[in-house]
């Protein structure tokens, strides 16, 4: 069986399915947010297979144990913006909009909450199935999409044929838009770091 343990939202949830509703219900969704519950507002912490159930009870008793042990109140997620992720696998042609979430570091409330779910699935020789570590990627969807082509606004040669980047040091504008550079550092190899000189 598939188990997840994940954040919800105690008193807001109508707003996110509200928003989802009225912005994508027409947009050909696989997955959206809705009022019966089998798309409900929530932020994955970790998910899991596990065969007894039982044994997924102890899981949730000890991550429940380990919230009160910790003294981790209830918390606001820090909402950053949004995404719309490129589906892969099974999802490919679909696109995720989500309300990504500022993860913070190792000491922010959702890593807390997200490392003590990975140590107790680990104590249980559990492996979860979703990303993990500075893979976490919290989120909240609000859909599953097939994006119409005039909100594809960007070209599908972004996300290709990349080639590797350099580091390079400049100065910033009074805006801090990157405008000038003044030497680069080509990573990975001997050729070492060149300044530009004036």
């Amino acid at each position: 069986m598939h188990y997840t343990i994940v954040l919800t939202p105690t008193i807001q949830s109508e707003k996110y399915i509200e928003t989802a509703q009225s912005l994508y219900a027409n947009l050909n969704p696989s997955y959206l947010l809705n009022q019966e519950g089998t798309s409900s507002p929530h932020i994955t912490v970790v998910q899991f297979d596990c065969d007894s159930e039982d044994v997924a009870l102890q899981v949730w008793k000890a991550m429940c144990n380990q919230m009160e042990t910790q003294n981790i109140p209830s918390f606001a997620p820090p909402f950053s913006g949004v995404s719309f992720i490129e589906g892969v696998g099974l999802y490919k042609d679909t696109t995720w909009v989500e309300l990504a979430v500022k993860r913070g570091d190792e000491n922010s409330p959702i890593m807390k909450v997200h490392n003590a779910a990975l140590s107790i699935l680990q104590s249980f020789n559990i492996k979860p199935l979703n990303a993990v570590g500075n893979d976490y990627r919290p989120h909240l969807t609000l859909a599953r999409i097939a994006l119409p082509k005039e909100l594809k606004t960007w070209p599908r040669s972004l996300f290709e044929d990349i080639g590797p980047f350099h580091l390079e040091f400049g100065m910033s504008d009074e805006q801090w838009q990157y405008a000038k550079s003044l030497g680069t550092c080509e990573l990975g190899f001997l050729k070492g770091c060149q300044a530009k000189r004036s």
